[in-house]
């Protein structure tokens, strides 16, 4: 008899291994967290009805097409065949049930300020659902995209609520487990919807802190690093092992003003802040050359960018003029609260307003606590970098100054009016000509200090394949890593 052939050897799991944030996430629950680094872990393993493509552009997710019916409603037609990764199938009364726990106080969603237009979901059949909102929103898709993620009602049917730390979506990943400090690791979802996706069998999300990330990296315990120091990238490409991508993002660092009181409710104050920064300088010592200044905190790309405007110049005497007229010639002293991905900006700033005798009392915030510090409503001053996950120019601006939002240090009236007024038309070209107003207005008032665009930097494997998103908040279900030669 002739022997039987060999069989073929397994290929080996292809393992991506990022490192997107040095700590845990506050929870695996999408309806209790509003935290860059988090929404980005939870992405890969929740969908929405609509997402956001890598140039930040509206595409179909888990409805395949939306139609408005009205000022007050938009119609969506749902995905068919999608199971949740525990088998449930997902379905109009998902959205519906997803959407009232997002709108629910008691569930304490931290962002429901920016979906409260939603009024409520309408089941219409098992595959068509319509979205109703409370006024007219011209920005409904690019919430949706930017906020809601859908679970499954039946796990809160059986009489639990065990999403926090153990995630059920529709997402191309399905979640394995979570060592505290460690790692969360996920796999692949074989029936995701998106066939051919996701490129690799495991992704491993670690938690390493800034100083071991390099090493991990030379090492090739680590595929991507998505914060990696423009310091270091000389580095990583004389390796031989990595490359570097650069790429303009829809992320911005600013300082966030308390309007409220003085000395900040005086806008000579506010606008000799602006004079007072050395832009140029902050980008080469923050981000060894990889920022662009900006005039607002809205970025080119970003619809409602005004781009007639000009970045406030450096120019310390007028900035001592108008603290002097303002009566604060001797200066003052600032309480700060800075996230710790902002900290080396505010160092910096801190000796460019010195000059100024203007001091800046630095209280540093990790990423998880930011929103239960700015419950005390105790800063004059709010420090950190923020990405747009709207690709809309409605979104940072509103981060940091509207009412409802939880970032806020100051309530703004006649912002909240103005912004407001925006959102609520419906027509693009008019929406968008209010949203360039708005811009003039935030930049005239100098109701932050306007610092920079962020051009992100990634650290990643030769042998990964990866497309940054320009909200700089990534989905890794097109990303692939080659098998090693020897495993081949």
């Amino acid at each position: 008899l002739a022997a039987a052939p060999a069989p073929a050897p397994a290929r080996a799991p292809k393992v991506l291994t990022v490192c997107d944030d040095v700590r845990d996430p506050l929870t695996l629950d999408p309806h209790k967290e509003f935290a860059e680094k988090n929404h980005t872990l939870l992405q890969q393993i929740y969908e929405g009805l609509v997402r956001l493509d890598p140039q930040g552009r509206v595409e179909p997710a888990l409805a395949v097409s939306w139609k408005r019916l009205g000022p007050l409603r938009v119609r969506f037609r749902l995905r068919p065949g999608v199971r949740f990764q525990d088998g449930e199938p997902f379905d109009a009364e998902a959205v519906r049930f997803s959407i009232a726990r997002y709108l629910d106080p008691a569930v304490g969603f931290p962002a429901r300020g920016f979906i409260d237009s939603i009024a409520r979901a309408e089941v219409v059949d098992p595959l068509t659902v319509d979205i109703v909102t409370k006024y007219p929103d011209g920005l409904l898709l690019n919430r949706l995209a930017g906020f809601v993620l859908i679970v499954p009602p039946g796990v809160f049917k059986k009489g639990g609520d065990s999403l926090a730390t153990h995630p059920v979506g529709t997402g191309p990943f399905r979640f394995v487990r979570w060592e505290k400090g460690r790692e969360i690791v996920l796999e692949k979802n074989p029936d995701y919807w998106m066939r051919g996706f996701p490129k690799v069998d495991r992704l491993v999300f670690k938690f390493l802190p800034a100083d071991e990330q390099f090493r991990a990296l030379k090492d090739g315990d680590l595929d991507i690093a998505t914060e990696f120091p423009g310091t270091l990238t000389t580095a990583a490409m004389s390796t031989g092992k990595l490359r570097v991508i650069k790429t303009p993002s829809f992320y911005t660092v600013t300082g966030s003003l308390n309007t409220s009181r003085p000395p900040l409710s005086d806008i000579r104050v506010r606008r000799a802040l602006n004079y007072a920064v050395n832009k140029q300088d902050l980008i080469r010592y923050d981000l060894m050359g990889n920022g662009r200044t900006l005039a607002t905190v809205t970025m080119p790309g970003e619809e409602g960018h005004n781009t007639a405007l000009t970045p406030y110049p450096y120019d310390l005497p007028r900035a001592r003029r108008l603290l002097r007229e303002a009566g604060f010639a001797r200066g003052f002293t600032l309480k700060a609260l800075v996230k710790i991905q902002g900290q080396r900006a505010a160092q910096i700033l801190s000796a460019q307003y010195a000059r100024l005798g203007i001091k800046l009392e630095v209280h540093l915030v990790t990423d998880a606590g930011v929103v239960k510090a700015l419950r005390t409503r105790s800063w004059d001053v709010f420090i950190a970098g923020c990405p747009d996950p709207m690709a809309h120019s409605y979104f940072i601006q509103s981060v940091y100054l509207y009412g409802h939002s939880p970032y806020r240090v100051a309530e703004n009236e006649a912002y909240d009016k103005h912004l407001e007024a925006m959102v609520s038309i419906l027509d693009d070209a008019r929406r968008r000509r209010a949203a360039e107003a708005l811009d003039r207005y935030i930049h005239d008032q100098a109701l932050l200090i306007f610092l920079y665009q962020r051009v992100k930097t990634y650290a990643v494997g030769k042998d990964v394949s990866f497309v940054p998103s320009i909200t700089g908040m990534p989905y890794f279900f097109a990303a692939d890593k080659a098998v090693p030669a020897e495993r081949r």
